[in-house]
């Protein structure tokens, strides 16, 4: 044994005595597993043989009190502390890169409470998002948050990158969801946010962690909004003369308060890609999808709304089966062998959001930025517009390589490029990169491009909780 090995043995027993030993884990092949995410260049890295950082230990923690006591000894000994969840994010934002103590945080899936009066659900943050949404319908509920990964993230997963679902142009974001917080802080102590969302008693602190990444704490609780089961849902899809009709039609049904549930626009790439080849709908061109949920005459009447505004705008209706089955086989597109991750090529989404003055505008230059900037590649671009506002919307761009250099630092390399390129596209015409897939390492170095002088009141912040800076360091471009 040398000296490495006994300094991990002293402090693997330390772990062992706060969470027992039977939720210590060193093992090698588990510890490869959890040092990576469906990122491309992680996984891009590992699989060229290359070496990855990798956590000294795996923590299963079963309460906040587990969690305080390990961040405290993480403090104690300067050892990073990398919270993760289902690790289904695609920005390198739970890899391990300092080594360190891996939190998995899915021993904590406790459903606390269920309140049918102010409809809410208080609930640990390491349960699978979809075994807390079959618990829920099992009581007549939902929480509406549908995101790609529902079947292998966690609760705690989506707080930390502040995620979106599929139903996010009624039901919002997830901070739109919680009321309330619980985390554990960089120093161990336990915060927990005043028991509403809406008030005026000072700045609602909670807001911090959501979108932070576990860099400024661990969320161990939340008490999450529901709604009652819909009585009713619609679906319908729509083949629109062009994308500007699409945004247009898009944009009214939004700023005249319809509350679709769903609404999808695909460019002429996408409804290729997703719904002939994935879901045999029969158009070329650009497709919406749209949804409504609730009382069946209430959503009635907000369909036939948004009908006239569709068919006001030159749309042609392809009937209920294009968003019916859709919805049905949703997760299908994420997943093998649909999911580009499947093949061996380069590929990345760099969704954005933006006002409604500059969204289409920053389509066609970040469509432009990838296909003509990198046409020696042959760069593909496709694109859907699916999370809508009263201001603005946010569309979900993928590129696309099936050739590019053997090397794997020119790979990396020309993977950066094409992404800082989409980024600056959208920065440049008024957007914002990420609307809900997380900063992670991918992206961390273009913060400074998007918040300019901004940023250092996040640096401030991440400096005054974090001191020693453990607390999953390196992400969202807060340094080291």
């Amino acid at each position: 044994m040398n000296r490495s090995d006994f300094t991990v043995e002293i402090l693997r027993y330390e772990l062992e005595s706060i969470v027992g030993a039977d939720h210590v884990v060193t093992d090698e092949a588990e510890m490869e597993a959890q040092a990576l995410d469906v990122w491309w260049v992680t996984r891009f890295w590992r699989f060229s043989d290359n070496d990855f950082p990798k956590p000294f230990a795996i923590v299963f923690p079963e309460t906040a009190e587990q969690v305080s006591r390990v961040v405290r000894f993480c403090n104690e000994h300067r050892i990073a502390c990398v919270p993760r969840g289902g690790g289904a994010g695609d920005s390198g934002g739970a890899s391990p890169i300092r080594g360190g103590v891996v939190l998995d945080m899915k021993r904590m899936d406790r459903i606390v409470s269920l309140n049918e009066r102010s409809l809410t659900v208080r609930v640990q943050t390491g349960i699978i998002q979809k075994h807390l949404e079959e618990y829920l319908n099992r009581k007549g509920y939902t929480m509406n948050h549908f995101p790609a990964s529902f079947t292998t993230s966690t609760l705690g997963g989506f707080i930390s990158t502040n995620g979106t679902g599929v139903l996010s142009s009624k039901y919002g974001k997830m901070i739109d969801m919680v009321h309330q917080l619980e985390v554990v802080l960089p120093s161990g102590r336990i915060f927990k946010s005043l028991p509403v969302r809406l008030h005026s008693t000072g700045p609602d602190y909670s807001r911090l962690f959501f979108g932070a990444e576990g860099t400024l704490g661990i969320v161990t609780e939340a008490l999450c909004k529901i709604h009652p089961l819909p009585q009713k849902r619609l679906f319908r899809g729509f083949l629109l003369p062009g994308l500007a009709e699409g945004v247009e039609a898009g944009r009214r049904i939004m700023v005249n308060g319809l509350q679709p549930s769903l609404m999808r626009l695909y460019d002429e790439k996408d409804t290729g890609h997703i719904l002939t080849k994935q879901f045999g709908v029969d158009a070329q061109g650009c497709v919406m999808l749209v949804g409504f949920d609730g009382r069946g005459r209430v959503v009635d009447a907000q369909y036939e709304d948004a009908r006239e505004i569709l068919e006001a705008a030159g749309a042609r209706d392809l009937g209920e089966d294009p968003g019916k089955n859709w919805w049905e086989g949703r997760y299908k597109s994420y997943y093998p062998p649909n999911d580009y991750i499947a093949y061996p090529w380069m590929t990345a989404v760099t969704d954005t959001v933006a006002p409604y003055e500059d969204i289409e505008r920053i389509y066609h230059e970040m469509r432009r930025a990838v296909e003509e900037g990198f046409a020696q590649w042959g760069a593909q671009f496709h694109a859907h517009f699916s999370h809508w506002y009263d201001w603005g919307a946010s569309f979900y761009p993928t590129f696309l390589l099936k050739e590019y250099p053997e090397d794997t630092r020119e790979a990396m390399r020309l993977y950066n490029r094409i992404l800082d390129a989409a980024a600056r596209a959208s920065v440049d015409n008024g957007g914002v990169i990420n609307e809900h897939h997380g900063i992670g390492l991918r992206s961390g170095r273009l913060m400074r491009l998007i918040y300019g002088e901004r940023y250092d009141l996040a640096v401030d912040i991440k400096r005054a909780l974090d001191t020693q800076n453990i607390m999953n360091p390196g992400k969202l471009g807060l340094g080291d």
